[in-house]
Parts: C-alpha cells; structure tokens; sequence
C-alpha cells in the first residue's frame, strides 16, 4: 500500500515538481496509519493538496530569497569567492543547504504532528461509528475500547462485534435497568423452584 500511495502522489502532484524523498516521506506517514485502501486511496490524496503546494511554496520563496542574499553578499565581498577552488562550494551555499535542511526537518515534524493529530481524530470517529452502527450501549462507549493503533478496519470491527457479543450474551445491553441482573446461583433457584412446581401432585 506504501509503495500504491506514493506512485498515486508523485502522478497527482507531478506539477509542484517536489522531490521523490518528500514524496516518500508522506506516502510512509499515510501508510503508517494503516486506514488507506483501494478505496479510499484517490480521496486521501486528493486530500494532500493543500499540504504539498504550500510546502513547495515555502520551499520556492526560502530558495530565492537565499539566492537573492547570496548574491548581495557576493557582490560586496569583492570577488572572495574566486579564490576558492574550482569544484569547492561557496562558504554561502553551504550555510544555505544546513538551514534549509533544518528546516524542512522541523517542518516534517510539525507536518506529522499534524497528520497524526487528524488521523487520530478521524481514527476515534470511525470507532465511535462502528460501534453506534453494532448497537453498543452509550456507556459501554464510555468505559472505552482496547483497541490498539496496529488494529486497522476489519480488526476494530471485529472487536467491536466481539464487544457487543458480551453484551447481549450477559444481558447487559440496559444497564440502567431498575431490575436487578440474576446471579448464576439465584438464577439456579429460580428454575429449580419452576421445575418442582410443575411436578403432579403426589397426593
């Protein structure tokens, strides 16, 4: 699925001209979720428009804003840059490559930060729609799940099934009934009295 979510990025936003790395990045981020699938695969990265263009963006203007300042900065140095070696770079583009690989890192980390936040929003949502869709009493919602970020689609539903089983099979479903729940041993009683009551009578 990785490797579906990058090559389905890198066709739809082939014009922002973003490296394959970025790219790569996200499409590791997506698939780390575990909630992309064929299906749902074209809306997911349709939904990672605004993110690319405004990295690109970002990325353009901090490039020619560098480059405008390099170029001043070589201007009134006199010339100092022709006495390097042929094939060494300028003092210059070598800052310039260190900040920008600073920040594109703290600009990945607040891109995944964010990414994550939304997924674990859109993680809970689909929980809480599953388990309204079984039929899972509001306060068994409330005590909450154990479910675990590995767990994708078909396993939470399969949990959640489990989780309503339990309920129904110990008549729980209304819990804030006002009558009492039978324990096993009164329960026994209670249909041990029934039977005896339907013997004959031996007289």
């Amino acid at each position: 699925m990785k490797e579906k979510i990058f090559q389905a990025l890198k066709l739809a936003y082939v014009n922002l001209g973003l490296s394959d790395e970025i790219l790569q990045g996200q499409a590791d981020a997506l698939a780390a979720i575990g909630l992309v699938t064929d299906d749902n695969l074209a809306t997911v990265v349709q939904g990672q428009k605004a993110f690319l263009a405004s990295l690109q963006s970002g990325i353009d203007k901090r490039v020619t804003d560098a480059v405008n300042k390099a170029k001043e900065k070589e201007a009134a140095s006199g010339g100092e840059q022709n006495k390097q070696q042929p094939n060494e770079e300028p003092e210059w583009f070598k800052q310039y490559k260190q900040q920008q690989e600073e920040r594109f890192s703290s600009l990945q980390e607040e891109n995944e930060t964010f990414k994550a936040e939304k997924l674990r929003a859109e993680r809970n949502a689909l929980i809480s729609s599953k388990a309204k869709e079984l039929g899972i009493p509001e306060w068994r919602m409330k005590e909450g799940f154990a479910i675990t970020d590995e767990m994708d689609e078909t396993a939470i539903n399969t949990y959640l099934s489990g989780v309503k089983q339990n309920i129904v099979t110990a008549g729980l479903e209304k819990k804030d009934s006002a009558f009492p729940l039978s324990t096993p041993v009164e329960k026994s009683k209670e249909l041990a009295k029934q039977w005896a009551e339907s013997l004959p009578d031996a007289n």
